[in-house]
């Protein structure tokens, strides 16, 4: 206001002059035409300033800011500070936003907002994730159009101002079951968030934890049984013939070595389980000569019941922990020595593959009964077998194959299988090689106690 009280003084100034002028210079017609010409001019100046003012109103640029004169200087002084202003509002504006966006991007959870009409209103990668929605086309889509599931329409038609939770089971792109957790919380006056939480490994852990435990509760109980059996016997029947007690007596042997070959097995299986997440400290490991080692103890448990056919290729490293290796190697050769009938042939060869030959594959080959198709997805699985009976009469414990597969894929390989009924078994551990320059040479002793493999260094 002060500048334009002081815009107003100056232009009664300029009038009084003019007056003064106009009664010392010749009356009122000078007057008048001097107050005219300053008018005149007066008009043009305010006008060039207004179109100055409109151009930069259509493109306001800071750096193609106008000047002005007297009061116009005054004028748009104001309206860059405050384009500067607003300019500075909408940059961190647009840096929270962005940081907004980061952390609802980040948070583990999928996050969705509804509008009152239950039209999608926003949502974060997870939430389209979860629940295959599309973050684009969906946009303002109605949730009850884009996902049929009645129980989340209950869950999103509620009332109630309080925090309400629903499970539902949905499927993947890729067809596999997904199980989530979807929590609805008040959050505007108009609007409904919504909170995904993926639980299908949880659920999955849960059922495999029941699995595992029925099944390692069945697996001991028959040992335990037969060994209480002959212990009850035993003490019932102190006058037994001699050769008879040593027959229960090796009998309960027996089953106490497969419960503790299934207590040492459960122990690796989860150690290898418990190394997915932990550091491991992985060295160069001759596996030619480790599988030497391995056709060694073959033979020897084979007790020549079998042929043996041997193709190593010499000098082949790979870089990791020889412990597992062994595990996941020994388990698919002891298998086929307890599989193959008696006379039958067993084919343990070790070369590069001949598509990759950074990569070595270690295949054991049996002539033995077979495995029929349905069987084979479900191998490398706890506790699965084909003949339980068998499996057990044989000394397994139905945990060799899931050892191999997490000791493989913990060395970054694989495990395939092939068989036919009637014709026998391929199984194929594919590894990568260790093209280190220099090798560091680690040798190895395999000892054979009570039928179990054991490594040492």
């Amino acid at each position: 206001m002060t500048e334009l009280y002081r815009h107003y003084a100056l232009i009664l100034a300029s009038v009084m002059v003019i007056a003064v002028l106009a009664g010392l210079m010749g009356g009122w017609l000078w007057f008048t035409s001097s107050l005219c010409l300053a008018l005149l001019y007066w008009l043009v100046v305010y006008w060039w300033h207004l179109a100055k003012l409109m151009r930069w109103l259509e493109r306001p640029k800071l750096r193609n800011a106008p000047q002005g004169l007297g009061i116009w200087h005054t004028i748009f002084s104001v309206l860059i500070a405050q384009a500067r202003s607003r300019k500075k509002r909408k940059q961190k504006l647009g840096v929270a936003l962005a940081r907004f966006n980061r952390i609802a991007e980040t948070i583990p959870d999928g996050v969705l907002v509804l509008g009152s009409d239950g039209r999608i209103q926003w949502l974060n990668h997870l939430a389209a994730e979860h629940l295959n929605l599309d973050p684009v086309h969906d946009r303002n889509a109605l949730l009850s159009e884009v996902i049929d599931q009645h129980a989340l329409q209950q869950l999103v038609s509620s009332n109630s101002s309080e925090i309400n939770t629903v499970q539902i089971s949905m499927t993947t792109p890729q067809g596999l079951p997904r199980v989530l957790n979807i929590i609805r919380t008040p959050f505007e006056a108009q609007a409904t968030l919504l909170i995904s939480e993926d639980i299908t490994a949880a659920e999955q852990l849960n059922a495999t934890r029941t699995a595992f435990v029925a099944n390692v509760s069945h697996e001991l109980r028959t040992p335990l049984t037969v060994i209480n059996g002959f212990l009850e016997t035993l003490a019932e029947f102190t006058d037994l013939p001699k050769a008879q007690q040593q027959e229960f007596i090796g009998l309960m042997h027996k089953e106490s070595q497969r419960m503790n070959q299934l207590l040492t097995d459960l122990l690796t299986l989860s150690r290898l389980e418990n190394q997915a997440v932990t550091k491991v400290i992985r060295k160069p490991v001759n596996l030619s000569e480790l599988v030497y080692q391995l056709v060694a103890e073959a033979e020897n448990v084979s007790k020549q019941r079998h042929h043996f056919k041997i193709d190593i290729e010499p000098d082949v490293w790979i870089k990791g922990m020889a412990e597992d290796v062994y595990s996941a190697l020994s388990n698919l050769v002891f298998n086929a020595v307890r599989y193959t009938p008696e006379e039958g042939w067993i084919c343990l060869s070790l070369h590069s593959k001949p598509d990759q030959p950074d990569w070595v594959q270690f295949t054991v080959q049996d002539t033995g009964p077979g495995i029929a198709p349905e069987h084979l997805p479900h191998l490398t699985e706890r506790f699965y077998r084909v003949d339980a009976g068998r499996s057990r009469q044989n000394g397994g414990t139905g945990l060799g194959l899931a050892i191999a597969k997490h000791a493989l894929a913990e060395h970054g390989g694989c495990l395939s299988i092939e068989s036919q009924l009637g014709k026998g078994s391929i199984f194929t551990a594919s590894i990568p090689k260790w093209l280190g320059e220099s090798v560091i040479e680690e040798t190895f002793s395999v000892k054979s106690h009570n039928d179990i493999a054991v490594l040492d260094k």
